[in-house]
């Protein structure tokens, strides 16, 4: 009986880990944002998204980290520039730090960096700190880059932006033209 107790309760256990890399099987969706927005992936930008970080992380090491997130300044943060979410379907840990999310800033010359730790949304406490051991973003990096749904999004950036410099001109024409 008591088996049978423990089978049934297994599935509720949080799954701790030393190394931050050996979750990557458990990650249940790769999200990809870009200024504050997820981006919608194809299922081949999904894929190459997930072969990428599994890729990135395969020779790095989990260190102690001294950063800190609170979720106030994640939520600002993430509204500039780009990051990876790693989402899980159950709660992970890692050296006794729990999570069902874990988010990154992409930066190419960056060579290690802090996982950012969430729970049910809120990003609260101590980070997880990756050395990439002497490699960096770079790949991951390019690979984003790539993506089509990210040029469109830089695309339409890019239109705004010219099409709000051009309105600023126009309005200081009419300005002097009016004087």
């Amino acid at each position: 009986m008591r088996f049978l107790f423990f089978l049934l309760g297994v599935p509720a256990m949080i799954m701790t880990f030393f190394e931050a890399k050996d979750v990557l099987p458990f990650v249940s969706t790769y999200s990809l944002m870009v200024d504050g927005s997820i981006v919608e992936l194809s299922e081949q930008e999904q894929q190459s998204l997930e072969e990428s970080v599994c890729q990135m992380f395969e020779n790095s090491f989990t260190m102690p980290a001294f950063g800190v997130v609170f979720d106030k300044m994640f939520q600002e943060d993430v509204k500039t520039g780009v990051f990876v979410s790693l989402k899980f379907d159950q709660p992970m840990e890692v050296n006794n730090l729990p999570f069902d999310e874990l988010v990154f800033k992409v930066d190419p010359t960056f060579q290690g960096f802090n996982l950012m730790r969430g729970n049910h949304g809120v990003f609260q406490g101590r980070c997880i700190y990756i050395d990439l051991h002497g490699s960096s973003m770079q790949d991951l990096f390019d690979c984003i880059n790539n993506f089509e749904s990210v040029k469109n999004i830089q695309n339409v950036e890019d239109q705004n932006e010219q099409e709000s410099t051009e309105m600023s001109e126009n309005l200081e024409n009419s300005e002097d033209e009016n004087l």
